[in-house]
């Protein structure tokens, strides 16, 4: 249940201080945990939604709020089942910050993305100052889907500065000109480049050398020289052998850097502007820490790592979080990886399954929820409106997806060897088709080939919720008399409703149903929620049919381990990862104002 805390009670917001302090504190002291960082900065930062409906702009700012050279992936997903839809590295100077605005390209009816941003990245800078558009590559997507989305920004790893903070041994992430392999010392004699200094901006504002960081890329496909791509265990997992050295024999992320000291510190927050009316909607990430512990450096056009990192690729098996009272942290222990690659039984047809790793469980519970809560406003004098935004991000790693997995998706096919939820590992390293390389963790024929016949099976719905809402009378918590209840009672019995979809829009109409869209979800996109007459104003609780970690059935298929997630912490993990924030909007005089406010979220702290 939702509980309420008095603004003014100075004793909850020591508490709130001192609890976020131990979660800091226990991930730096060689404990990691995967947790939510309210201070607003991570290794990994999600924006709920991206949208370029109803003459919506979405501006997308990253910022780097540290002195080091950070690698950043920044991915956007369509809204229909998270596909990839547009990905890119950018290369950011300490404290630099790096924007971007989405907006409609109404010649080709997609999103298309567009900069002014001077900051070094990969693909060339220069293609996306002239605008790039989304890609619709997949059988199951539609132009419209890919109009709404969200977005995920990941750090890959930190570069090798040399006398700079990274923790490199003093060597410099360098494209050597003397030699195959890099030495970290940069020779002028040799015509050696400083990868550092290429991407540093000068005091016009402008990188002295983005070609450095595609010329790094190319120096790697030669030697341990420049930037080389990471790895992935065959358990599915990210894999490093020396986090400090930039250029260390095997010639793993070539370059980079990811000690303790080098990990976090990325923002995002988006800014959603209406251009036909001026009406703005800010748009705070989650952020993210302690998710990895090496680096995941990888070319977005990578054809067999293209989805790499990912939110089910890091390193690190546990998560944490506060506890009830905010006393203590709550930890799951050691969890369980996937049966299989999560990439490996997620469909993008016609592209063929590319890894994404075995690891989706420490994100999945920082993120969740037993149930959000959320304002609307409709009053129709000041043409009030409200769209809830509920993201649920880990679905394409097969957390609340509305299926199960099965090694037999198809009955009248030979099954994929093994049996699900025994506790043993059946995935294989076997050769992806079309793509020339070899896939970690995949299901397999038991004699080293593939095996396409995994996937997900309708289940028992899990993406059903119910909507119970309140009017503003009900909020003052006060004893009913002659009631044997307590106040707020809800309105109306719960309205059960299935969100399918990755990126949910729950436009709130008045009963009139004169109701503006504040987003302009397409229409075979949107959930169009009617108010009893009376009511236009309050909050929702949106009841999700949540999961318990270590009994659910859907959970119990899906990990390695037998029976769930194993988590040996104290406590239960229950709930489903949901992300978002209700926009709403009125007309104040000759203008409208918009206004975002993030979802009340639900945790089972216990």
């Amino acid at each position: 249940m939702l509980t309420r805390k008095k603004i003014g009670d100075t004793t909850v917001l020591r508490k709130s201080k001192i609890a976020a302090a131990m979660l800091m504190a226990t991930a730096t002291a060689g404990v990691n945990a995967a947790f939510v960082n309210t201070d607003g900065t991570g290794q990994v930062a999600l924006l709920p939604y991206y949208n370029v409906n109803n003459n919506i702009l979405t501006n997308i700012n990253i910022t780097n709020t540290t002195d080091l050279y950070k690698v950043v992936k920044v991915r956007f997903r369509e809204s229909r089942i998270s596909a990839d839809v547009l990905d890119f590295n950018i290369y950011m100077s300490p404290y630099d910050v790096w924007n971007g605005t989405i907006r409609l390209n109404a010649a080709s009816g997609v999103a298309n993305i567009i900069t002014e941003d001077e900051s070094c990245t990969f693909p060339d800078k220069a293609l996306l100052q002239a605008g790039v558009d989304f890609r619709n590559i997949y059988d199951a997507t539609t132009d419209e889907d890919l109009t709404e989305g969200y977005v995920e920004v990941i750090e890959m790893g930190t570069i090798a500065d040399g006398a700079g903070p990274a923790t490199d041994g003093g060597e410099t992430a360098e494209i050597d000109g003397g030699a195959v392999d890099a030495d970290g010392t940069i020779t002028a004699a040799t015509n050696d480049r400083s990868i550092p200094a290429g991407i540093l901006h000068d005091a016009t504002g402008m990188p002295a050398d983005c070609s450095v960081v595609s010329d790094a890329w190319t120096a790697g496909a030669a030697g341990i020289n420049g930037f080389t791509p990471g790895t992935m265990t065959t358990e599915g997992i990210a894999a490093d052998a020396n986090v400090a050295d930039p250029y260390e024999a095997g010639g793993i992320n070539a370059g980079l850097v990811y000690t303790a000291a080098d990990r976090g510190g990325i923002n995002a927050y988006a800014i959603m502007i209406n251009a036909a009316d001026g009406a703005a909607f800010v748009e705070q990430g989650t952020h993210i820490d302690a998710y990895a512990t090496v680096p995941q450096h990888y070319r977005s056009n990578d054809p067999a790592n293209y989805l790499l990192p990912s939110l089910s690729s890091g390193d690190v098996l546990t998560a944490e979080m506060l506890n009830a009272d905010a006393t203590a942290v709550k930890s799951t222990g050691v969890m369980s990886l996937t049966e299989y690659d999560t990439g490996s039984v997620n469909d993008i047809t016609p592209n063929p399954s590319i890894p994404m790793g075995s690891n989706p469980f420490p994100i999945a519970v920082a993120l969740s929820a037993d149930a959000v809560a959320a304002p609307y406003f409709t009053e129709a004098g000041i043409n009030g409106g409200t769209d809830i935004v509920v993201t649920f991000p880990m679905r394409k790693h097969g957390v609340y997806n509305g299926g199960i997995l099965t090694n037999q998706l198809d009955a009248t096919a030979a099954a994929c060897v093994g049996t699900l939820n025994d506790g043993v590992d059946d995935g294989a390293s076997v050769a992806i088709p079309n793509v020339g390389t070899t896939g970690n963790d995949y299901p397999n024929d038991g004699a080293g080939t593939i095996c396409t016949n995994a996937g997900f099976a309708s289940s028992t719905p899990d993406v059903q919720v119910s909507l119970t809402y309140y009017d503003y009378e009900e909020q003052t918590a006060a004893v009913v008399a002659g009631s044997d209840d307590f106040s707020p009672v809800p309105i109306d019995a719960p309205t059960v409703i299935a969100l399918e979809r990755e990126v949910n829009v729950i436009s709130v109409q008045r009963n009139d149903g004169s109701s503006a869209s504040v987003l302009g979800t397409p229409a075979a996109n949107v959930f169009n929620w009617t108010l009893d007459p009376g009511f236009e104003a309050g909050w929702v609780m949106i009841g999700m049919s949540n999961y318990d970690y270590n009994t659910d059935t859907r959970i119990a298929n899906l990990t390695e381990a037998a029976g769930g997630i194993n988590a040996a912490g104290a406590g239960v993990f229950t709930g489903v990862p949901a992300i978002g924030f209700s926009a709403m909007a009125a007309d104040v005089g000759p203008a409208q104002i918009g206004e975002t406010v993030d979802l009340i979220r639900s945790v089972n702290r216990n």
